[in-house]
């Protein structure tokens, strides 16, 4: 009786919730799935903007004419082209966004700059704020307040239009409307880009290309081309998109073309080496050097030390394979005080890295430095007498090109140029992939001839082929044909 009496009470309650709700649900879902489909077809389309057949009035532009501005810092790269950019008396600037895209340590431009040691990221961010903005830096922060005024909600298309129009005065379509009205907290970040001739895209932000409103360059530097552009979600169909619709696409590894020719075997790309700033790689405090080498023999002792300077990724990296082959080299008895083995602490594998170290009985020849910034980095790879990177893919990156800088010799995977030539002659690394090879490997480098030599060799092939005086063209000349097309 109670039961019933409850039932006839809680009931009537229960449906008018149940009216109100489950149409929610209903639009929410029916959203998401026109949202997907929208952007699989956007996806699949190209840049389709009206070019007139008729002569341009733009027919030569002076490269210092342009301006050009950098969304997606990736380990600073974007910083440091935009730095070498102006020291060459072209206008670059780099965006930086707050809040969203730029968030990661290692995409914030004091990394580059402070000398800073610490033992985590949050550590190292609560340092910002002693770091000063250059000029050709600009900070926009992203907006969740628009995020949630836009997002969820078909009767924004018109007002997203018309935003867009006032603020571009170009014209959105509706499907594009409805994308971007999902993403407005970017709307400051895209507002940015009013300032600019020319956009180059790295990372997350290429997912915004749809929308920008001037001619743009991507440049993928990794997992924004490997992984991002193949997921099946609203971000990697919007990453897809902004792949076809660019009007350059620069890649600065020969591993890349493989995968841009899955997204599209039609996409038409040029090479463009990395460009590094050499100017800060001129000169090191030999006083600093020798205190960290000093250092490190009191801890550990030895006569030599090898710098593994990527993070601690088994898959992405294969330190296990450096660690294993390290024992085995250092087996022999004339091998026992001369090298030792230095990590960074940083990576999802340390723990694991530090277990297998343990295991194999090696912890007495091994160091770990903690989590530094590029200038104390330099240090340590000035410090040290071979500098090891990956074993597992083809390519190399920021940190490879910057030990080349220093004259450091550079153990790491094969380079096959094969069909896809960027350079007239191989970098000359010292190359290995199985632990077998990688022992072998090390056997060489106990010759310090052959250690002085690759280091000689590595400044020589780093300068010609990665200075920033010798490859800033190739970049100059990508972004005046993005702009006359």
């Amino acid at each position: 009786m109670w039961r019933k009496f409850l039932g006839t009470l809680i009931k009537p309650t229960l449906n008018a919730l149940a009216k109100r709700v489950s149409p929610l649900n209903l639009r929410s879902e029916s959203l998401h799935l026109n949202l997907i489909t929208v952007a699989r077809s956007i996806a699949v389309d190209k840049d389709f903007r009206i070019l007139l057949p008729v002569d341009s009035d733009r027919t030569y532009i002076d490269p210092k004419s342009i301006k050009i501005g950098f969304f997606g810092n990736i380990a600073n790269n974007a910083y440091n082209f935009t730095k070498c950019l102006n020291r060459l008396n072209h206008s670059a600037e780099l965006v930086i966004q707050d809040g969203w895209f730029d968030n990661f340590l290692m995409n914030r431009p004091f990394w580059e700059d402070e000398k800073i040691k610490c033992n985590s990221f949050e550590d190292a961010l609560a340092k910002e704020s002693q770091w000063k903005t250059p000029v050709y830096v600009r900070r926009v922060a992203y907006d969740p307040y628009m995020q949630m005024k836009f997002q969820g909600r078909y009767s924004a298309i018109s007002e997203v239009q018309s935003m867009y129009k006032e603020a571009f005065q170009i014209d959105i379509p509706e499907d594009k409307a409805l994308l971007l009205a999902q993403h407005m907290g970017h709307w400051p970040y895209l507002l940015a880009m009013k300032r600019y001739d020319v956009i180059q895209f790295s990372g997350a932000p290429i997912s915004l290309g749809i929308f920008c409103p001037k001619p743009y360059v991507v440049f993928p530097t990794g997992s924004d081309l490997f992984i991002s552009p193949f997921q099946e979600t609203l971000f990697g169909l919007l990453m897809r998109a902004g792949y076809r619709y660019a009007q350059q696409l620069l890649l600065c590894e020969i591993n890349y073309p493989k995968y841009l020719n899955r997204l599209d075997p039609s996409l038409v790309y040029s090479f463009a080496p990395l460009m590094i700033d050499t100017d800060c790689y001129l000169s090191s405090d030999s006083l600093t050097i020798s205190t960290i080498r000093n250092k490190w023999m009191n801890q550990v002792g030895g006569k030599k030390f090898m710098l593994n300077v990527c993070r601690q990724s088994w898959q992405w990296k294969g330190n296990d394979r450096l660690i294993l082959s390290f024992c085995e080299f250092i087996k022999q008895s004339d091998r026992q005080d001369e090298w030792r083995i230095v990590f960074m602490q940083w990576g999802d594998d340390i723990d694991k890295s530090k277990q297998l170290i343990e295991d194999i009985g090696i912890g007495d020849k091994v160091l770990w430095e903690p989590l530094v910034s590029k200038p104390m980095l330099r240090d340590l790879q000035c410090a040290s007498d071979l500098v090891v990177d990956q074993f597992v893919m083809q390519g190399y990156g920021t940190s490879v090109l910057e030990s080349m800088a220093l004259g450091k010799p550079v153990l790491i995977a094969p380079f096959e140029q094969g069909k896809n030539s960027m350079f007239d002659e191989k970098p000359p690394f010292i190359e290995a992939t199985s632990t077998k090879e990688i022992q072998s490997a090390l056997e060489c480098c106990s010759n310090d001839n052959f250690l002085k030599e690759k280091g000689l060799q590595s400044l020589e092939w780093l300068y010609k082929n990665h200075g920033y005086r010798q490859v800033a063209e190739i970049y100059t000349s990508s972004y005046i044909a993005s702009v006359i097309r």
